[in-house]
């Protein structure tokens, strides 16, 4: 059966007029005709009743639709996943964020003086919570992912190449008091609006820290999103205050203060790879060499 004939039924059943499927379809009010003539020929019943003034379905027709509407949307979407999977497959390079603003400021730096380089490469970039890279990572979905060193420690098979490291801060946004200090201790956020991962967001030394405030801070009002981009959003907006490895924000500082954590602990954030391809080895060079870091 015919799925763009399929497409002008179901189209047809929610306007219930054949001009103005014809409108949306860009096609011709014959061919609307046609196409509802052809699929009610294969099936060997009528799929609406018509007059001069209306056109509705017939209960064959109104069963019909709704089975068709589920299939033909499970049909497009496996054509977009099918589509995703074999642009992967042709990617030579495929990279795994979280999204952090710290790579949505660097890695476009990046991926420019690579493509230099490298003018030919296939660049494809995927953004799933940490949990999901980790699992994409092993099934060999992608060549290497951005994640910290504590993430992935207890993944003996990954090879993790630090690029950086540093220290738990708070971003306070400059309306709040506390943004004129200079460092801040755990029972700082009592009485605070705290902005926190969810779980499946946070890495294990994150997490820890998160555990750690609630059971220091008994006064604590606390807001769950799922990801960094979210949380430095909602603090750029006054909405309270987050926490976060010092080397994932690279937003502009106008709208809050990072102040480091009275917290003693040291992050490294870096790639991983399972068995890195010749691309991926190119790129992670150029990873280490890149001097914007620590800017």
């Amino acid at each position: 059966m015919n799925i763009d004939h399929l497409k002008i039924f179901i189209n047809l059943t929610q306007t219930l007029n054949f001009s103005q499927t014809a409108k949306t379809m860009n096609i011709s009010q014959s061919a609307v005709s046609q196409a509802i003539k052809s699929v009610e020929n294969e099936l060997g019943f009528d799929l609406f009743k018509r007059t001069k003034r209306q056109v509705n379905l017939t209960k064959g027709g109104e069963a019909f639709s709704k089975r068709m509407t589920i299939i033909l949307a499970n049909f497009d979407k496996a054509i977009i996943d099918s589509r995703e999977i074999s642009q992967r497959e042709r990617s030579a390079l495929t990279i795994g964020t979280t999204g952090t603003t710290f790579e949505a400021h660097l890695l476009p730096l990046i991926i420019r003086e690579f493509r230099l380089n490298y003018p030919d490469v296939k660049i494809y970039l995927e953004y799933f919570s940490h949990n999901q890279l980790k699992q994409h990572l092993l099934n060999q979905e992608c060549d290497l992912i951005f994640t910290t060193a504590d993430d992935i420690q207890a993944e003996r098979a990954f090879n993790f190449t630090p690029l950086v490291t540093g220290y738990f801060c708070a971003l306070v946004p400059k309306t709040n008091p506390l943004s004129h200090q200079s460092r801040l201790t755990l029972k700082n956020f009592e009485q605070q609006n705290l902005i926190l991962l969810n779980d499946d967001w946070c890495p294990p030394q994150q997490l820890k820290l998160q555990t750690t405030i609630k059971t220091t801070c008994t006064t604590l009002e606390t807001t769950y999103v799922d990801n960094v981009a979210v949380a430095n959003t909602m603090v750029e907006a006054g909405l309270g205050i987050t926490v976060m490895p010092n080397f994932i924000n690279c937003s502009s500082k106008n709208l809050f203060t990072a102040i480091p954590l009275a917290y003693n602990v040291t992050l490294a954030y870096g790639t991983a790879t399972l068995t890195p391809t010749t691309t991926a080895t190119h790129f992670i060079k150029q990873l280490t060499a890149f001097d914007g870091w620590s800017k």
